[in-house]
C-alpha cells in the first residue's frame, strides 16, 4: 500500500488532518475506501481499498485536488455537495451509484465497472467547532444489491407461489362444492321418486316418475363419464379410432342429442350444414362428444326463445365449425378461462346454471388431440357468444354411415340362451328382464362357481356368455381361463364381459384373458342386446 506522505504544513489543522489520515490508514482497507481532504479539498489520505481498486498510488493521489483526481465527481454534480459540506450547510450525504463514483481498473473489482455498484457517504471533518475539510467512504455494495435484487425476486416468486395455490385450492374447493351439488341434486330425485314409487303402487304420474329417473341417472352418467374422460385425456389414456368420417353427420348427431334441451326452451337453432362432401380424419364418437359439448354450452346460456346458429364451411384444408348464440354472452375478466378445467364464471351456490366446467375444458382436449383448435369470442354480458372450432380437412372425401344406430327389435335373441353372471343382484335381475325383453332364455346365476359347474357338468350349453369381471372368490378374468382350457364343446362360447372397471386398459385386459367384448356399466341394454346378436352370428359357421 506504501505509506502516507508527510504534512509539511504545521498548523494544528494540518497535524489533525495528518493524525485523521494515519488512523484511516490502517482501519478495515480491505472493505472500503476512505478519501480524506482539507478545505481546499485537496486530497490528505487515500487508502489502500483505493489502491487496489483505481490502480492510482497513494503518491499519484495525495497533494492534489480531489476534483482532478476523481473527475466523476464534478461530472456528478457532487462538487458542490462538498462546497456546501465545508461551509456547514449539509451534515452527510449517502447515495448509491449504479454506475461507479469511484472508477475501478479490470483487476480491482470482481465484475466489470459497468455492473459495479457503490456507496459514498460524504461529510465535513471538524475539530473543536471547526470544519477542517472533508471525508468521503466509499464501499463496493454489488454483492450486497444482487443479493437484495435475488431476495426480492425470491420473495415475488414465493409470493406467486402462495397466490396460485391459494387460487388453486380455492379452485378444488369450488369444485368439490360443484361436484358435491351436482351429483346430489340428480340423486335426490332419482331417490325421492323411487321412494314414491315403492310406496305408492298406484301412483298416477308413474310414467313421469320414470321418466325423472331415467334423465336424473343419465345426467350422474355424464358427470361420471365427463370425469373420468378429463381423467384419460390428462394422463394420455383416451383411445382414438381415427378415420375419415364426415362432418355434417357428426354435427347432426350431435344436433339430436342436443335438440329435446333447446326445444324445452323455445330455443330456435338454424343450422347452415349443406356440406356433403367435407371430411375430417377423426373418431367419430368423441368428435361427436366435443361437439356437444360447444351446442350444449351455447343453449345451456341461452335464454328462452333465444337464437342459436350453426355453420359449417371449408376452406384452404381447414373445416371449421362456427356456433353462434344470443346467450348471456361472456365477460372480458373470464374470457381467457373459458376453456380450463373446473372454471365456471359464477361458481357460487346461488349460479343459474349447473354442470362441473368441464364440458368445453373437454372438447378442447379432444379436438386438439384432432389436431384441430377452439377460440371463442365475445363483446361482453349479454352480447352473446360465437365458438370457432377448426379442424384439418381429410384428403380423401370417405362418406360414413349415419352415427345413430336404428332402435333394436324386440325379438332379436328370440331363441339364444344366455348365461348371465352378476353378484349384484339389483343389477342381475334388470339385465335379466332386459334380455327376456328382446326374446332371450336367460339363466341369471351371483357366482363364477357356480356357471362353472353348470357349464363344466354338462346341464348347460348356452349361445353366449355375459359376465361381470368383480365377482368374489374367482373373478370374471379367472372365469373366462377356465371355460377357454375347459372341454370343446364350451372352450368356444361367445362371452361378453360387463363391468364397472371402465378404462381401455381394463377393456385390453378383458379380451386378452379371453373374452370377445368389453362393455363399460352402466350397461345399456340395447347395445348388449346388439352385441349379443352380433357376437352370434359371428360365431356360427
Amino acid at each position: 500500500m506504501g505509506a502516507a506522505p508527510p504534512v509539511t504544513d504545521a498548523t494544528p489543522s494540518a497535524a489533525l488532518l495528518l493524525a485523521t489520515a494515519s488512523r484511516l490508514w490502517f482501519e478495515d482497507l480491505a472493505e472500503r475506501g476512505i478519501v480524506v481532504t482539507d478545505t481546499e479539498l485537496v486530497v490528505r489520505a487515500w487508502n489502500g481499498w483505493l489502491v487496489k481498486q483505481t490502480g492510482i498510488a497513494a503518491e499519484g493521489a495525495i497533494g492534489r485536488s480531489l476534483l482532478e483526481v476523481i473527475p466523476t465527481i464534478a461530472a456528478r454534480g457532487l462538487d458542490e455537495h462538498y462546497r456546501r459540506a465545508l461551509l456547514g450547510e449539509v451534515r452527510v450525504l449517502a447515495h448509491t451509484f449504479h454506475k461507479v463514483l469511484i472508477p475501478v481498473i479490470p483487476a480491482g473489482a470482481n465484475a466489470a465497472a459497468g455492473d459495479v455498484s457503490q456507496t459514498a457517504r460524504i461529510a465535513p471533518l471538524e475539530s473543536e467547532g471547526q470544519i477542517i475539510g472533508t471525508i468521503t467512504v466509499v464501499e463496493d455494495v454489488s454483492e450486497r444489491i444482487v443479493t437484495e435484487r435475488e431476495l426480492r425476486n425470491q420473495i415475488l416468486v414465493a409470493e406467486r407461489a402462495r397466490i396460485t395455490a391459494e387460487d388453486a385450492s380455492k379452485l378444488k374447493d369450488d369444485f368439490l362444492a360443484t361436484l358435491s351439488h351436482e351429483i346430489r341434486t340428480p340423486l335426490n330425485a332419482v331417490l325421492g321418486w323411487a321412494r314414491i314409487l315403492r310406496t305408492q303402487p298406484q301412483l298416477k304420474s308413474r310414467d313421469h316418475a320414470l321418466e325423472v329417473i331415467e334423465r336424473n341417472a343419465g345426467a350422474q352418467l355424464r358427470l361420471v363419464e365427463d370425469l373420468l374422460d378429463m381423467a384419460r385425456v390428462v394422463s394420455g389414456k383416451l383411445r382414438l379410432d381415427i378415420k375419415p368420417v364426415a362432418m355434417e353427420q357428426v354435427v347432426r348427431a350431435a344436433l339430436d342429442v342436443v335438440e329435446p334441451s333447446a326445444v324445452a326452451k323455445r330455443i330456435a337453432i338454424r343450422t347452415h350444414l349443406d356440406a356433403p362432401g367435407v371430411t375430417v380424419k377423426a373418431d367419430a364418437d368423441r368428435l361427436q362428444q366435443a361437439i356437444w359439448n360447444v351446442i350444449s354450452n351455447a343453449v345451456k346460456f341461452t335464454p328462452e326463445e333465444g337464437c342459436i346458429d350453426i355453420r359449417i364451411a371449408a376452406d384452404r384444408g381447414v373445416v371449421e365449425l362456427i356456433v353462434s348464440d344470443t346467450g348471456q354472452g361472456i365477460s372480458a375478466e373470464f374470457l381467457p378461462y373459458v376453456f380450463d378445467r373446473f372454471r365456471q364464471a359464477d361458481a357460487s351456490p346461488s349460479r343459474r346454471h349447473g354442470g362441473l366446467g368441464l364440458g368445453l375444458a373437454l372438447a378442447r382436449q379432444i379436438l386438439e388431440l384432432h389436431a384441430g383448435t377452439i377460440s371463442v369470442e365475445s363483446a361482453g354480458a349479454g352480447s352473446g357468444a360465437t365458438f370457432l372450432v377448426q379442424l384439418p380437412r381429410a384428403d380423401d372425401a370417405v362418406s360414413v354411415s349415419a352415427l345413430p344406430h336404428a332402435a333394436p327389435s324386440l325379438a332379436m335373441l328370440a331363441g339364444l340362451v344366455v348365461l348371465l353372471v352378476d353378484d349384484g343382484a339389483d343389477v342381475r335381475e334388470m339385465l335379466e328382464v332386459a334380455l327376456h325383453s328382446y326374446g332371450a332364455d336367460v339363466i341369471a346365476v351371483e357366482s363364477a362357481e357356480i356357471a362353472l359347474t353348470m357349464l363344466t357338468n354338462g346341464r348347460l350349453l348356452p349361445d353366449v356368455l355375459v359376465s361381470d369381471i368383480g365377482l368374489p372368490g374367482t373373478d370374471g378374468y379367472e372365469l373366462i381361463r377356465r371355460v377357454r382350457s375347459s372341454s370343446p364343446a364350451i372352450r368356444h362360447v361367445p362371452a361378453i364381459a360387463i363391468t364397472a372397471y371402465a378404462s381401455a386398459e381394463d377393456g385390453i385386459k378383458a379380451l386378452r384373458a379371453g373374452f370377445h367384448v368389453h362393455l363399460p356399466k352402466p350397461v345399456d341394454s340395447a347395445l348388449l342386446a346388439e352385441s349379443i346378436k352380433a357376437l352370434v352370428a359371428a360365431a356360427r359357421p
